[in-house]
């Protein structure tokens, strides 16, 4: 008797794909600059499962104390993994360092621990999950306060 094999109807890659999608629409994308509203159904799944789902995440926006520090990461790509662990290269150098998250809604929290990342070692708000439906560019802006501002850029997420 032949056996017949069914080919699955959905690969692990459309399903997370479909679950990015479905978490980058689900979250407001407004640049109304009203901090207490871009991400009013957010949750830690949501956050976790883009940053997770792509590969080299770079610095887009980085200030402390309202004073621009993003030329000094340029070039360095930073790769969150399941595990809550980040990995973080540049040149020929690698960092590893954890990420942790709680929270919801507009109150989600996340914390960086990268050794020597001084600027960016914190716990830092969620404050937008934005996503470019005319391209691959994905952006994840986090902030403390008024005068701290981290966002995280990929354009080749897909």
């Amino acid at each position: 008797m032949k056996s017949h094999f069914i080919k699955p109807l959905f690969t692990s890659k459309i399903l997370l794909f479909a679950l990015l999608v479905f978490s980058l629409l689900s979250c407001s994308n407004d640049d109304d600059d009203d901090h207490n509203d871009d991400c009013n159904t957010c949750t830690t799944e949501q956050l976790e499962t883009i940053l997770t789902a792509c590969s080299d995440w770079y610095i887009e926006d980085l200030e402390r104390n309202n004073i621009d520090l993003e030329s000094n990461y340029v070039g360095y790509l930073f790769n969150f993994s399941a595990d809550n662990t980040v990995s973080v290269t540049w040149d020929e150098n690698t960092a590893n360092g954890t990420w942790t998250t709680s929270g919801t809604g507009n109150n989600i929290n996340v914390t960086f621990n990268i050794p020597d990342f001084d600027d960016i070692n914190a716990t830092w708000i969620l404050d937008e999950l934005d996503n470019d439906d005319n391209d691959y560019d994905v952006e994840v802006s986090f902030e403390i306060g008024t005068t701290d501002d981290l966002e995280f850029k990929n354009n080749t997420c897909n």
